[in-house]
């Protein structure tokens, strides 16, 4: 009974979750998309290599090609120490989604990027990661403040902000030894700071949105998210974040088909590496199970 009703939660909701964010807009006129490409990509890839890279593999109309050539600002890998990848960011003036569902054979998925950083509580949540690594165990908030003021130009303005309303930095991943996760910090904010991390082009290499993609919550105790994945789509670096140590979780990771294929329970671990799990390419789904209170969550996972 309970896989019949999560194949139809996955058949009902999932569907759903999925494509509802066609709105690639971010608030002043522009979009932004990220991509995983068929094929991995040099670090220095750019717009002319993008539009090569999709003339060369799908069947474009001269329109729709003049509509990207006109509309695309910018083409970069998202996170240019990774390598190999196949992860790129497209920022447009025009809405181009329609243009990037239709190319079937250049890109294996393509999202929105999520500008909306705020939680449950209406606080604000960011994972950065640091251009320069690795940093101190016990990296804060002053730290980070002096960190970018020696890298970037800020505004008094923008700074009196970040001083204002970042409430913590830390490491978000003291424990993994990769250089990507060594640099990566949690930022929490009581305002959204979205637009001025943007504006820190030689201070963070990457940063996101703590996003919860939480497709389905089941259970009667109302709690903030217990596991964040980042970075997601997953890499061999990405880590599965676990906000409640000490309580016993079964994960069980499921594909599009609904067929389980993998299966464990993990307690009194905060995080888990990702490449330790058979997560299969494209859009899988991971389900966790609070052993305590009989609580479910699932979890989008994407994969290059």
């Amino acid at each position: 009974m309970k896989k019949l009703l999560f194949l139809l939660i996955l058949i009902l909701v999932a569907p759903c979750c999925i494509a509802q964010s066609t709105d690639c807009s971010q608030g002043n006129g522009t979009y932004k998309y990220r991509t995983v490409l068929m094929e991995s990509i040099p670090v220095d890839f750019n717009k002319d290599d993008f539009l090569d890279f999709i003339v060369a593999r799908d069947n474009i109309s001269s329109q729709d090609l003049t509509t990207l050539t006109d509309g695309i600002t910018a083409v970069y890998r998202t996170i240019p120490s990774l390598d190999p990848h196949k992860l790129i960011t497209i920022d447009a003036t025009v809405d181009i989604y329609s243009i990037l569902d239709s190319l079937e054979n250049s890109l294996d998925i393509f999202f929105c990027v999520i500008r909306d950083c705020v939680q449950q509580d209406g606080t604000y949540s960011y994972f950065a990661t640091l251009v320069e690594g690795p940093i101190a165990i016990d990296f804060d908030k002053e730290d980070f403040i002096a960190y970018i003021t020696a890298r970037d130009v800020i505004s008094g303005a923008d700074l009196a902000l970040l001083n204002e309303h970042i409430t913590t930095v830390e490491k978000a991943f003291p424990f993994f030894q990769s250089d990507f996760l060594k640099r990566t910090v949690l930022i929490n904010a009581t305002a959204e700071i979205y637009g001025i991390l943007e504006s820190l082009t030689n201070s963070l290499e990457f940063f996101e949105c703590i996003d919860d993609n939480i497709i389905l919550a089941l259970g009667e105790v109302p709690t903030a998210q217990s596991a964040i994945l980042f970075p997601n789509p997953v890499t061999e670096q990405s880590v599965l974040q676990l906000n409640h140590p000490s309580h016993t979780l079964r994960l069980e990771l499921i594909n599009t088909l609904g067929q389980l294929v993998y299966s464990s329970l993990h307690s009194g671990a905060e995080s888990i590496a990702l490449k330790n799990l058979p997560v299969p390419p494209g859009i899988s789904f991971l389900k966790i199970y609070h052993m305590m209170d009989g609580r479910v969550e699932i979890l989008k996972v994407v994969k290059e």
